[in-house]
């Protein structure tokens, strides 16, 4: 998720929020119920997605990988310039991506 995907997520969550409570100021009819369902699930979803943060795996311009925790990609980024910069551990930015189980195992492996 990129810095800007996340404002719009969290934008959408905010004007949902308004909604509901509008609704919530009107009469309960069950149309009005299931759009409250409807948008509270929708906020806790968004919220969800943009409230964690995730691990991004990263190669090294230099060869190897490692991997980060941040919000966004544009965060885990930041994080690891700032960590590694010494002059063989440079973090190749094009290769940022969300962490996969299928990825990560497949980094692992190399391991063994």
């Amino acid at each position: 998720m990129t810095n800007s995907e996340q404002k719009q997520l969290n934008d959408r969550a905010r004007v949902l929020t308004l909604r509901y409570k509008a609704l919530m100021g009107m009469e309960q009819t069950p149309v009005v119920k299931e759009i409250i369902k409807e948008y509270t699930a929708e906020v806790d979803r968004l919220y969800d997605l943009t409230g964690n943060k995730r691990e991004y795996l990263f190669n090294f311009i230099n060869g190897g990988w490692n991997s980060v925790y941040a919000f966004t990609v544009e965060e885990a980024i930041t994080f690891a310039k700032s960590f590694y910069d010494d002059e063989t551990s440079i973090p190749d930015e094009k290769t940022f991506r969300v962490s996969t189980t299928e990825d990560y195992n497949s980094l692992m492996s190399n391991f063994n």
